[in-house]
């Protein structure tokens, strides 16, 4: 299954729940790629942290670009093995973008409690609607990510999707300084202490896709 992490608005979380995605697939015994799309190529600075600290890593982490990401996922899939291929979303709508949404399984739209997201998260919304033209089996939902407890936000702009035929996970991942904290030492929320709530939130995202899968 070949996973992507997308949305045109920066700070989303799209690293963040990648590598934390990528590592719990792993450590459930699932043969687990990590293809890293973002020209900045965070997910790579996170592995190489975690490198130059001598942290095993259970997946492996690759970049990748748009001209070769189609030929080189889909051998990956087919031939090398992977039960799951995650892939690091680029910003804005770009070709990298598009193509990651056309080799996607499942496309993942992280977004926060805001009308800003909201508007931004329906262009890309827009995208795969056009992409499911030539690959109708794209499945794609909204992922609440940072969101601030005690607050109504999350509900108000749950509803206003629900009340416009969106697709969303019941999983909400909060905000959580755990993430960035484990994050900057090449960690996962799964190897920080402290860090049960986060933990969870990412388990139950990981069964929703798992049920997804099947």
């Amino acid at each position: 299954m070949i996973i992507s992490f997308l949305n045109q608005k920066g700070g989303v979380g799209k690293t963040t729940l990648s590598i934390n995605a990528a590592y719990a697939l792993a450590d459930q015994g699932h043969k687990v790629i990590l293809a890293d799309s973002d020209p900045q190529r965070s997910s790579m600075a996170w592995a190489s942290v975690r490198n130059n600290a001598n942290k095993p890593l259970s997946f492996n982490v690759i970049g990748i670009d748009s001209g070769s990401m189609r030929e080189t996922l889909t051998r990956m899939k087919q031939q090398d093995g992977y039960d799951f291929i995650v892939i690091d979303g680029a910003p804005r709508m770009t070709d990298l973008a598009r193509a990651a949404i056309i080799i996607s399984d499942l496309v993942v739209m992280p977004m926060q409690a805001s009308g800003f997201d909201l508007w931004a998260t329906d262009e890309l919304k827009s995208m795969i609607e056009e992409a499911k033209i030539y690959k109708p089996e794209i499945i794609h939902a909204v992922l609440l990510n940072r969101v601030v407890p005690n607050t109504n936000l999350a509900k108000d702009v749950l509803a206003d999707m629900q009340e416009n035929g969106w697709t969303f996970f019941d999983t909400v991942i909060g905000q959580r300084q755990n993430f960035a904290n484990a994050a900057t030492q090449g960690l996962t929320v799964f190897e920080v202490a402290n860090s049960k709530s986060a933990q969870d939130e990412i388990l139950f995202m990981i069964d929703e896709i798992l049920k997804l899968k099947d």
